[in-house]
């Protein structure tokens, strides 16, 4: 049975918490979805930071998340950390299709994810912007254009779709070979790869990636241990909260 189409966002649905943040540290209570110029008007006045995790599947990205998580709250900086797809309603239907991606048409699977993000950019990120927090999100819209664009859309045309969605101040795209990045998931993670993880899906995928132009991604070579991928990881961070004047300082 395919997932329903989404008709609109349930205001009651709860964004997904990671471990570390609490209700308190955001308002979760969902708005009406603001037009595209009051997103463009609101992100250009937000005090917050949005920092993107993005690369296939074993590329380490969201292990990178969570270390830089622990230093930005060492050093008492207000972070939160969040991923894509969400636990909210429509996050928990693109879950499904991750053992059973033949459920849903590429338009509908396309369209859970932009209501996902909706509901994830009025519960969560733009309130955390708001209100001056540094949000670190694993996966975000250029996840979306590339593993959609390996479906068959343009992924310029999904890019657009997610216009709704404030732009990051820094995405950090992980880049990996795509076989490296499975024996990774079946080594590392004692999973079998599911049906978003397979190899011809994640060689595609990562093609788009690397064909992604836009000012505020930043290339991050996955290929090494866990410490030097996070040196390289806070060196982009650190230039970035040096620029930024609610966050002038280096890690």
């Amino acid at each position: 049975m395919k997932p329903d189409k989404p008709e609109r966002l349930d205001k009651n649905a709860q964004p997904f918490m990671p471990s570390g943040c609490n209700k308190t540290d955001i308002n979760p209570t969902a708005t009406e979805t603001p037009s595209e110029e009051e997103f463009s008007d609101q992100h250009k006045a937000a005090k917050g930071l949005l920092i993107v995790f993005e690369g296939t599947d074993g590329t380490g990205k969201s292990t990178q998340l969570q270390l830089l998580y622990t230093v930005l709250r060492n050093k008492n900086l207000p972070v939160i950390a969040t991923r894509e797809p969400t636990n909210g309603q429509y996050g928990q239907l693109i879950r499904k299709l991750y053992t059973n991606r033949t459920e849903s048409s590429r338009e509908e699977e396309l369209e859970l994810f932009l209501a996902d993000r909706r509901e994830h950019v009025n519960e969560l990120i733009q309130p955390a912007l708001d209100s001056g927090k540094i949000i670190l999100c694993d996966r975000y819209f250029l996840s979306t254009a590339a593993y959609q664009g390996a479906l068959g859309f343009d992924p310029e045309e999904v890019l657009e779709r997610n216009s709704f969605a404030p732009d990051p101040d820094l995405a950090l795209l992980f880049q990996l070979p795509a076989q490296q990045g499975i024996e990774r998931i079946i080594s590392g993670r004692k999973e079998k790869p599911n049906d978003f993880e397979q190899l011809e899906n994640l060689q595609k995928t990562a093609r788009i990636f690397a064909n992604l132009r836009r000012p505020y991604i930043k290339i991050i070579d996955a290929d090494g241990s866990i410490e030097e991928v996070h040196r390289r990881v806070l060196n982009h961070v650190s230039l970035l909260l040096s620029r930024s004047p609610d966050f002038q300082e280096k890690l």
